[in-house]
């Protein structure tokens, strides 16, 4: 195992090529962007419409959010600025919305962006149910950016979702190396009951299939991988006290890991995870 210091100087050795080659890079790329309409207290509405719009205020792109207040909104250039709006025509009675639209730039592990409801429709709350994740942030960032950035969405079995379990992503930008779960299962729910939001688990694991490629500089080839997580809900916001474990695997080779074990994961330095409950059967 490298010595801290020689840990150090590769990672700014990495950092030389990452900024070298990310015009490169993300000139080709693109990626998903999480989208979620919900009340404080997680209740959701029917479907209502997103539409996104590019830095030229060209429409290209939108649909319409499922049963648990989500859309994924794909093929976004990696680096370009796009406004991701709610349509309000499309609320339900006694739903409203002080921000119907939100400027994002993408990017690889793109966190969930969260238009929150007010008004009657949201005074009712929504049953307990299934468990299921959303979030994004770094992990061990002192200064600059963290050695690894994640996001996305893990749905639970029960999902209307056609999106085989959800989306999450992990970059470390130590390696240059890009991770994206896309067949994920949720394995179990369990924990204490928490207001953030106010749900009666805190504790998610799941596992799942996906792929991981280089990026910046390293000439990994794209190749299939497992992998399993826990993601630990115990504040919000979460910068400092909510806890993600990620390992992911080629066969018997370790390509990505945070956190040592599920047992001892690791703090997230920003951002968020939150873990939600549905009423899905």
């Amino acid at each position: 195992m490298k010595s801290i210091i020689g840990l150090k100087r590769s990672k700014t050795v990495m950092a030389g090529l990452l900024a070298a080659t990310l015009a490169v890079v993300t000139a080709n790329a693109s990626t998903c962007q999480p989208i979620r309409v919900a009340c404080p207290n997680d209740n959701v509405p029917p479907p209502v419409k997103i539409r996104t719009f590019d830095s030229s205020g060209v429409e290209v792109g939108g649909n319409w959010t499922d049963g648990l207040g989500l859309h994924t909104e794909c093929g976004l250039a990696i680096g370009g600025t796009y406004t991701i709006c709610v349509d309000e025509s499309t609320l339900p009675p006694g739903a409203s919305i002080r921000k119907p639209c939100q400027v994002i730039t993408a990017t690889l592990a793109a966190p969930v962006i969260e238009f929150v409801l007010e008004g009657d429709f949201c005074d009712e709350t929504p049953p307990p149910g299934p468990c299921w994740l959303t979030g994004g942030g770094q992990v061990y960032k002192t200064k600059g950016v963290g050695n690894y950035s994640f996001g996305g969405v893990v749905y639970p079995g029960c999902s209307p979702k056609a999106a085989e379990g959800g989306n999450w992503n992990v970059v470390d930008h130590f390696t240059g190396l890009h991770f994206q779960g896309q067949q994920i299962i949720v394995d179990s729910c369990s924990g204490v009951s928490t207001r953030s939001p106010r749900v009666n688990v805190n504790i998610i694991d799941f596992h799942g299939t996906g792929i991981i490629a280089g990026i910046g500089g390293n000439p990994e080839a794209k190749i299939a991988v497992t992998f399993v997580g826990r993601a630990i809900d115990n504040l919000e916001s979460g910068g400092g006290a909510d806890k993600l474990y990620i390992r992911v695997n080629d066969g018997a080779i370790v390509m990505l890991q945070i956190g040592n074990s599920a047992a001892d994961p690791a703090t997230i330095s920003t951002g968020n995870l939150q873990i939600h409950t549905t009423s899905c059967k």
